[in-house]
């Protein structure tokens, strides 16, 4: 108990949990050295979080840059080229709390460009920043006069939840094996762990990231492309984690989450620098034992109590799945051959579903390729998806995750149409939520003594169905040990029939 009273009881729980959208107006002007704009292919933005703080007033500041990639195509359609742009943005939040735990995750919400010029690309849009800040906070107790009788539920609980975050920036050089590469028409870098070790208060986090891109092959005097090639690659993570504290007896969550993330090709050989920001972040519980008091009384004096409903929670399960999903798309032309394609989730939101957790989002794939004609074509194309991830769950399970498209895969159809086929990983964890009546204040009314009948040692009372002993005793004015020295109770401290109840 000593031990108890000295720790606490905690709780964590989600301060806030939005999804911001950020606009971005890029001017992306053509150099000199690259062919003229004739017909705009695609445009995608990519956001990223350069660094972030937050306050102790609970503030949350973020510096970002959006990047603009505008890929298009020159007069007859044959050959492609990209042009970029970017802009920086700030924003400032007010979490309502201090926290230690802010995860992101970055999306592009939706882009559009137009050529103004041969000269000049604009391009108008908006990406979606998600948000999600953890606190854990002590549940306060109210002061319990000494010599009152104690309704009191031994509960199994997550203790004071414990978390480590490390930043790292990731450099790379990614050898192709291509004689020249122009330019990087698409890319992406998608996380996985491979390995978490406890030692001596530290977390030791192994992963690799995924890099995957799709670039135009250098020609001969040119900044243009005729052709492309896909390039994947896996970029090793490794970050020990100061996490004091922790030990065997914790379940420990690892997440990997990318904040920034660039290619650079190099046009006189076939090498790519890669430049990651990536944030290891480890969070931690163990079970612990704690009494919730829930009702009291005097035998001596009438007393004055208020309870109220507090939310503890059960140690984190992780959870991790895979399932995958397919759309088909088809161009205005035949095809000849189909470059890429890639896949992403947007918009990913989970919910309960009687027993089920179901995941429902948007999946948004392209594929990028040339037609029979000669012509460069790119093809866009989302559709809704809902995913049955978890069956059994109950309604006051709550679950934190992640959903990503490790790989995509194409098939050209019969018909001409592209079938893309994106595996998609789900990780994250769940856990219960327990909601008790717990008593908020108890007051001892000395100046209201309660009368008692010295007259009888004992009563006898009768219960036709078994009746909870604290209840009794209440009832009564005497106390459940007294109840249970003279019955015999039942496995579920009940009693029925006749009753003996001793005076106090």
């Amino acid at each position: 108990m000593e031990k108890e009273e000295k720790q606490g009881i905690f709780a964590e729980q989600i301060i806030y949990d939005a999804v911001l959208e950020q606009g971005a107006e890029i001017d992306c002007i053509v150099p000199d050295y690259c062919p003229e704009v004739f017909r705009t292919l695609s445009c995608t933005l990519s956001p990223r979080i350069m660094s972030y703080a937050v306050s102790s007033d609970g503030k949350l500041s973020i510096d970002g840059e959006i990047a603009a990639f505008a890929l298009y195509s020159n007069e007859d359609g044959g050959q492609l080229c990209t042009v970029t742009g970017r802009t920086a943005f700030s924003k400032t939040i007010t979490l309502g709390a201090y926290s230690d735990d802010v995860r992101f995750s970055l999306s592009e919400d939706y882009c559009t460009s137009r050529a103004v010029s041969p000269r000049r690309i604009d391009v108008r849009g908006s990406v979606s920043i998600g948000i999600k800040a953890f606190g854990c906070t002590q549940i306060s107790r109210p002061d319990i006069p000494e010599n009152l009788e104690l309704k009191t539920e031994e509960i199994a609980c997550a203790g004071k939840t414990i978390f480590s975050s490390k930043k790292l920036v990731l450099r790379e050089e990614i050898d192709t094996g291509a004689s020249g590469i122009s330019f990087v028409i698409d890319s992406s870098a998608v996380p996985k762990i491979t390995d978490l070790r406890i030692v001596a208060d530290k977390a030791v986090l192994k992963g690799t990231i995924c890099v995957d891109a799709l670039y135009g092959v250098a020609m001969p005097e040119s900044s243009a492309s005729t052709t492309a090639e896909k390039m994947t690659a896996d970029v090793p993570v490794s970050a020990i984690l100061d996490v004091a504290g922790i030990s065997d007896e914790y379940t420990a969550i690892p997440s990997i989450s990318i904040l920034g993330f660039e290619l650079i090709p190099r046009a006189d050989s076939g090498v790519m620098s890669c430049e990651i920001t990536a944030e290891c972040t480890v969070k931690a519980a163990a079970e612990t034992k704690v009494n919730i008091a829930s009702d009291a009384y005097s035998t001596s004096y009438e007393t004055e109590i208020n309870t109220g409903k507090i939310k503890l929670g059960s140690v984190p399960k992780p959870i991790s799945q895979s399932f995958q999903l397919k759309l088909s798309a088809k161009p205005d032309e035949d095809i000849a051959a189909v470059w890429d394609c890639r896949a992403e989730i947007k918009n990913a939101a989970a919910r309960n579903i009687g027993s089920d957790y179901v995941l429902s989002g948007l999946l948004r794939c392209r594929a990028y390729g040339k037609s029979a004609g000669g012509s460069i074509f790119f093809i866009e194309k989302q559709e809704p998806f809902e995913q049955k991830l978890l069956s059994g769950i109950g309604e006051n399970s709550a679950v934190c995750f992640s959903a990503n498209v490790s790989s995509a895969s194409f098939a050209i159809m019969p018909d001409n149409s592209i079938e893309i086929t994106a595996m998609c990983d789900v990780s994250g964890d769940m856990r219960e939520a327990i909601t008790l009546d717990a008593l908020s204040s108890v007051k001892l009314l000395e100046d209201k003594p309660k009368q008692k009948d010295g007259e009888f040692a004992i009563r006898i009372c009768y219960a036709d169905e078994p009746k909870d002993c604290w209840d009794i005793a209440k009832e009564y004015n005497t106390t459940v040990s007294a109840l249970l020295e003279e019955n015999t109770v039942n496995d579920e401290n009940k009693l029925e029939g006749m009753i003996v109840v001793p005076s106090i």
